[in-house]
């Protein structure tokens, strides 16, 4: 008596590809290189959509629209807020104020990052000491820069007050309205600086020694080195650094907040403080939108033209400057 052999079940097809020794074909091969690049992308985006691109976008409504805070109720207004800012006398002394911190944080923070960085380039005792202490400017929080440069700047119990005092001279308020914009550029800087100091170090060490020691040989001074074989190499990265700490300034708020708080007297109520009244304080949500876009157009103009001239040729600049 036979018993009958049941055959075994088919087996899976990956299991069949397999053991036929066909390769399995990866997700992204299946969809396209393109597919599978927005499909890693597409996370990114949403992100920046949701951080970025709607805010920037419902400002520009508010912008264009008329808000009353306490029903909510908008309509469209066109420029109108546009015109009553571009109108108002207090914008155009906040947009002074604004163009006078820019300069004053600019010429300090590239003055003060240049020299350290052609300092640091040298071999010095305590050269890594000071590359450390270079940097502690730059990892303090600016609330904790404000409050220690409130009591430096005190007249009264301040640094600078009793080193005056001990030299024999009477204390100055550096925070008074006609010395405010000076001295928070001043602090601006110190903050800022560490970066630039890097940034610029970073391009320095790789101009070859040889230059130098020919540049001497041939009998040139310091200016004449530093403008022949100094300055090429670090036009682009200073150029870079200068249009940072230009729009990092004109968009500057938390320091001059916490510690001026505009004042006194309006003293140093710059277009972002001025921003921070309108919208939040008196709660005009359409004149402080269009003063943010005047703001944002103003300085991206400035950005745009300011890398046009530093990224041209030089032969094109010395044509420029014959005509």
């Amino acid at each position: 008596m036979s018993t009958a052999v049941k055959p075994p079940p088919p087996a899976p097809t990956d299991t069949v590809a397999r053991s036929a020794g066909r390769p399995r074909i990866p997700f992204s091969s299946r969809i396209g290189p393109t597919r599978f690049g927005l499909l890693l992308v597409a996370p990114v985006a949403a992100l920046l959509v949701a951080i970025v691109i709607y805010p920037v976008a419902y400002s520009l409504y508010l912008g264009l629209s008329h808000t009353n805070p306490f029903t909510g109720v908008r309509r469209f207004a066109g420029l109108d807020n546009f015109q009553q800012v571009l109108t108002d006398p207090d914008f155009w002394h906040s947009a002074w104020l604004t163009v006078y911190y820019v300069v004053c944080v600019t010429v300090l923070a590239s003055a003060v990052a240049l020299g350290m960085a052609l300092l640091l380039r040298e071999r010095f005792v305590g050269r890594p000491v000071l590359m450390a202490v270079i940097v502690l400017p730059w990892s303090l929080s600016t609330y904790a820069a404000a409050v220690v440069w409130r009591y430096v700047y005190s007249p009264q119990y301040g640094l600078l007050a009793a080193i005056a005092q001990h030299l024999g001279f009477q204390p100055v308020d550096l925070l008074a309205k006609h010395s405010v914009i000076p001295a928070l550029a001043l602090v601006h800087a110190w903050q800022f600086a560490p970066l630039g100091t890097y940034f610029l170090l970073a391009s320095l060490q790789v101009i070859p020694d040889d230059l130098y020691k020919l540049g001497k040989v041939d009998g040139m001074g310091i200016v004449r080195r530093f403008r022949t074989i100094t300055m090429p190499y670090i036009r682009l990265p200073f150029a870079i650094y200068v249009v940072l700490v230009g729009g990092q300034a004109a968009m500057a708020f938390d320091l001059i907040y916490f510690l001026t708080s505009g004042g006194p007297g309006g003293a140093s109520q710059t277009l972002t403080y001025d921003i921070y009244q309108e919208t939040f304080q008196d709660l005009s949500f359409g004149p402080g939108a269009a003063m943010s876009w005047i703001l944002l157009i103003v300085v991206t103009a400035l950005t745009a033209g300011y890398y046009v001239a530093a990224m041209k040729p030089k032969s094109a600049r010395g044509k420029a400057a014959q005509a």
